[in-house]
């Protein structure tokens, strides 16, 4: 199986054009170099359910999936040249269902998005393989992983709450003055994919029964009671929230509690975050 994806890797033209490298051998100098190295491969969803699936992503007896990638590839002697992904068919190695070149942002970070068009009966796990060549045409070890398709629902893993974002302390305004804006936001992530997100929350540990939504809209929808949620991208993951501190709220510490929700009542571990509102 191994020898069957260096074929496909190495000598698939239409990617990188690389007849050369498939028929003729290296030299000494090149056998003692180090290729490119590739480390933190990541995609997402990495699970779907055809039950959690929105209407525009379902056409007739097909599905379009949009994947993200992103992986850390390293030069060690020369610069990288080109980092490719390969969406691997499960009934021919020679035919992949998608190809293409993921791009650099900058710091060896390499990205890219797709959409992948897969039978909506097709019930199977599929592979994506990354691999990168350098200017002295080297290439790099695969990563892999499997994306994992399923048509009924089941419940899956919970949401993560990865990051907070928000200020450690808060300047209260003056009797009088107007409120000061305050942008409350949570970086979350769920292997079944940002569709499966049905809420994100937060509230102030000594109300907990006062829970207000945050939303990943782009600004452009109610978020729960509020006119605006203060996001800046929808569907970026990062669920966002404006709220306004008034010269009456009370100075000192705020603990404030976040969670997520997912499509099956799967919650994430509460993360809180502490902001202190001075004079």
């Amino acid at each position: 199986m191994r020898n069957a994806t260096w074929v496909v890797a190495a000598c698939m033209g239409l990617l990188l054009g690389l007849l050369a490298a498939c028929d003729t051998a290296p030299g000494p100098d090149e056998l003692s170099a180090r290729p490119p190295l590739l480390q933190d491969f990541s995609f997402s969803p990495q699970r779907v359910v055809f039950a959690l699936l929105p209407p525009e992503q379902i056409a007739g007896d097909s599905v379009r999936i949009p994947l993200d990638l992103r992986v850390t590839a390293l030069g060690p002697e020369v610069s990288i040249e080109e980092v490719t992904y390969i969406i691997q068919s499960p009934t021919s190695l020679t035919e992949p269902l998608a190809t293409g070149t993921m791009q650099s942002g900058g710091g060896n970070q390499y990205t890219a998005s797709t959409t992948l068009t897969i039978s909506a009966l097709d019930v199977r796990n599929y592979t994506i393989l990354v691999y990168a060549v350098d200017e002295a045409r080297r290439v790099s070890g695969e990563v892999r992983g499997q994306l994992e398709y399923v048509r009924v629902f089941d419940p899956g893993e919970p949401p993560v709450i990865d990051e907070i974002i928000a200020p450690d302390t808060l300047r209260r305004p003056a009797e009088g003055q107007p409120g000061v804006s305050l942008v409350l936001a949570a970086l979350v992530s769920d292997t079944d994919g940002l569709s499966d997100i049905e809420k994100v929350e937060f509230w102030n540990v000594n109300t907990p029964n006062t829970r207000l939504a945050m939303c990943d809209d782009g600004g452009n929808t109610p978020c729960g009671a509020s006119e605006e949620s203060g996001d800046g991208t929808a569907g970026d993951s990062i669920f966002t929230r404006r709220v306004f501190i008034e010269s009456t709220n009370t100075l000192g510490v705020n603990m404030l509690a976040f969670q997520a929700t997912d499509r099956a009542g799967l919650t994430s571990e509460i993360v809180q975050k502490n902001i202190v509102v001075v004079q």
